[in-house]
């Protein structure tokens, strides 16, 4: 499904719409950096030794993120990201979790999606390096398919989830520098690892009932097709791919616009939709049509069938660079429900740099203030099941242990759901 690049862009494009933290730190913002540093930087104007009128010294001021507990600070641990201390110096607080399965063995997660069912399959990086496959389901209850000791996996390359199916492919590579590919449904791993020629393989891969599809992102390439015999099935041409995924048996091949097509190269359909930053949903290919310049923040969808556009405005705010609401559309439910990346910034001031009050998180239509995140969570993770309710990977404020959680839910869906 959708790729996580997009969504981390979309954070740091929306990043900017509030005065820069006060921490040096690489972790997400939250709503609260605006005020602390607009604080911090009226207190340090005075001096910490000033005496008032009546000539009792004025307290210190406070510098959050020096690593010292000032005056009207509850911590300050000179640091960011997802620990006891947050970015405005206060403590954290880890908001009301719906749902929440621990992903151990898994310490680092390299890939997360969800199928139609609600199925959610999780590879990452155990504590020993070793590759894991990990399946949860609706119920909370998980089963773990270590790739390293199964198909003797170094690293993973590649992963999809068909959202039909319910299946997932894990593309590794091994000690010899060979490319196996690892597929897994609701009972387990299928079959045995499928050798991949070098040759053949990509980043950019999709896997369906009839074989795995790899699709060249360069200008003038192809999409190749193995059969899960190994036997190449189809070759065909795909122009510049920027994105690849698989609804069914039907691609979807990003390009300049996007083309569907199924996996053996038949019943090709060019569509109206764009390349980039886009998702698909049982029906439909979704993505943001959205221009800061004008008051709608507007999602675009073309039917798998036909390939006809369908547009509807999500959300609606004052027009132009100067004020909000701003939104990146990255993900769409089966249902095609529309989640987004948001900064919502009330005043004047640019898009890069407005003034505060601030909110980011994430949102569906006509409510981008639906969920805030925190630092602690993972937001290029997110994604909307088939109940509409957001999920994504979270890390224990203590422990730094990776767990599937469900943030809340959203309320609409557009005509097309």
């Amino acid at each position: 499904m959708v790729r996580y690049s997009w969504l981390v862009m979309a954070m740091v494009s929306l990043g900017g719409c509030s005065p820069e933290s006060a921490k040096d730190t690489d972790s997400e913002p939250t709503s609260s950096d605006a005020s602390s540093d607009a604080s911090s930087d009226a207190s340090s104007d005075a001096s910490s030794t000033t005496p008032t009128s009546g000539g009792t010294p004025d307290l210190p001021a406070s510098h959050c993120g020096d690593g010292v507990v000032d005056p009207g600070e509850a911590c300050d641990d000179g640091n960011g990201g997802c620990d006891a201390c947050t970015d405005a110096c206060t403590p954290g607080v880890d908001p009301a979790l719906e749902w929440s399965v621990p992903l151990a063995p898994i310490v680092e997660v390299e890939g997360f999606d969800l199928t139609q069912q609600q199925r959610a399959w999780v590879v990452g990086t155990t504590g020993d390096e070793a590759v894991v496959l990990q399946r949860i389901e609706v119920d909370g209850s998980t089963a773990s398919f270590d790739l390293t000791a199964l198909a003797g996996f170094a690293e993973s390359v590649a992963f999809h989830v068909n959202g039909v199916t319910g299946e997932a492919g894990v593309l590794g590579l091994l000690p010899d520098n060979t490319l196996k590919l690892a597929r897994a449904g609701g009972d387990g791993l299928i079959g045995e690892p499928l050798a991949i020629p070098k040759g053949v393989a990509t980043e950019l891969m999709a896997i369906t009932s009839v074989g795995v599809t790899f699709v060249e992102g360069v200008e003038g390439g192809t999409a190749t097709t193995l059969a899960w015999t190994g036997e190449p099935l189809a070759t065909f041409a795909s122009a510049t791919a920027f994105f690849v995924d698989a609804v069914g048996d039907r691609l979807v091949i990003g390009t300049s616009l996007v083309t569907l097509v199924d996996a053996d190269g038949a019943n090709r359909v060019e569509t109206m939709c764009r390349g980039h930053r886009l998702a698909t949903t049982g029906t439909h290919v979704t993505y943001d049509a959205s221009l800061v310049q004008y008051e709608d923040a507007v999602m675009e969808s073309c039917e798998l069938a036909s390939g006809a556009l369908v547009s509807e405005v999500i959300a609606s705010g004052a027009g132009g660079f100067e004020v909000g609401p701003i939104a990146d559309v990255v993900e769409a439910a089966p249902n095609g429900n529309p989640l987004g990346a948001w900064s919502v910034c009330h005043g004047e001031g640019s898009v890069m740099g407005c003034e505060v009050p601030s909110t980011r998180g994430f949102g569906g239509p006509g409510d981008p203030e639906a969920i805030e995140i925190d630092e602690c969570d993972r937001p290029n993770t997110g994604r909307l099941g088939s109940d509409r309710a957001v999920y994504m990977i979270r890390l224990d404020r203590t422990t730094l242990a990776p767990s599937l959680v469900r943030r809340g839910t959203l309320p609409l869906a557009p005509p097309w759901g």
